[in-house]
């Protein structure tokens, strides 16, 4: 069985699931005893779990590494009309009997096309400082093989195996078409191409790699926007003959890509180009959101999802 699977067919019955631990938070009960919120995970889901014993397989959670399966015996349940799942059993995995990548979720693209699409948009580009520029931050290693690989999000969306680069995709298509229909000039296509290849770069510096799914400590300390600003900073100064005001746009574009200062950019987007690129960024993230939520709740009998915490809404199912 998979995470995938539980619904309230199977409510009051025990199941067992082979998954990897994401996350544990103590908490203690009003009479004062300690249980667990466990985040699961394995390739069809990522969810948060109970268990209530926490002391009796504290030893248990103290001693599994962070990409070692543990195999759980859980009690399906149901809390505010969802499925709820509590552990009362779990044992960790022996070293080989088990496959790390069948835990990881991943993106339904196939990657050789996406990479293949990585190419086409640079290819798109003229400018050879800002062609520069890309070639080191994305199609050189040590970074190409992360940038290619990496979540691009914890929960809210790409968060899975190849998320970066899909979601990047996704942002330069949505923000091209844009550009090809309001006319952009080529040297603003350029910078336009070159923000939606690097806006989110620095999440190969603020997350883990998977499965380990989860911030790095100059992450949480500095921020993607920040760490990709800073080190686009430090190529461009690198590079000769880049341009001032390329050097200002692209920069801006970074900076301001979430679109509002209460939602962590340092500044706002300036330039139309920037503008298109919050839109972009803001449409793929929205989207496979909605689509990523929904599909998490498709088992379920209500026609809506429950409220998406970042939407503000539930959403209709079909």
């Amino acid at each position: 069985m998979k995470l995938k699977d539980l619904s309230k067919e199977y409510l009051n019955q025990t199941v067992e699931l082979v998954v990897l631990i994401g996350g544990v938070t103590l908490k203690r009960t009003k009479s004062d005893k300690v249980y667990a919120d466990v985040v699961v995970q394995d390739s069809t889901k990522r969810m948060e779990t109970k268990c209530w014993d926490y002391e009796q397989f504290e030893d248990v959670f103290t001693e599994i590494s962070e990409d070692q399966p543990v195999k759980i015996k859980g009690l399906v349940g149901e809390y505010n009309d969802r499925v709820q799942l509590t552990i009362k059993d779990i044992r960790p995995m022996k070293e080989g009997s088990y496959d790390l990548g069948d835990f990881i979720r991943k993106s339904d693209w196939d990657l050789k096309m996406m990479e293949k699409s990585l190419k086409v948009f640079y290819d798109k580009v003229e400018s050879p400082e800002i062609k520069e520029l890309i070639k080191r931050l994305i199609f050189s290693e040590p970074y190409y093989s992360r940038f290619t690989t990496y979540p691009a999000a914890k929960m809210v969306h790409h968060n899975f195996y190849h998320g970066i680069l899909q979601h990047t995709l996704e942002v330069l298509k949505y923000a091209l078409t844009v550009a090809t229909t309001k006319k952009l000039t080529q040297r603003q296509i350029d910078r336009l191409i070159a923000i939606g290849l690097l806006h989110d770069w620095a999440k190969i510096k603020e997350y883990h790699p998977l499965p380990k799914l989860d911030l790095t400590d100059e992450g949480i300390m500095l921020g993607h926007i920040f760490l990709g600003s800073y080190q686009v900073e430090k190529e461009i100064e690198t590079i000769g003959g880049f341009s001032k005001e390329d050097r200002l746009v692209i920069l801006n574009g970074i900076l301001g890509h979430h679109g509002a200062l209460e939602f962590g950019s340092p500044v706002l987007p300036k330039t139309v180009e920037a503008q298109i690129l919050h839109q972009a960024d803001k449409l793929s993230g929205d989207v496979e959101s909605i689509l990523q939520f929904t599909e998490d709740h498709s088992e379920e009998d209500e026609s809506f999802t429950p409220k998406l915490w970042n939407m503000g809404t539930g959403y209709y199912k079909g």
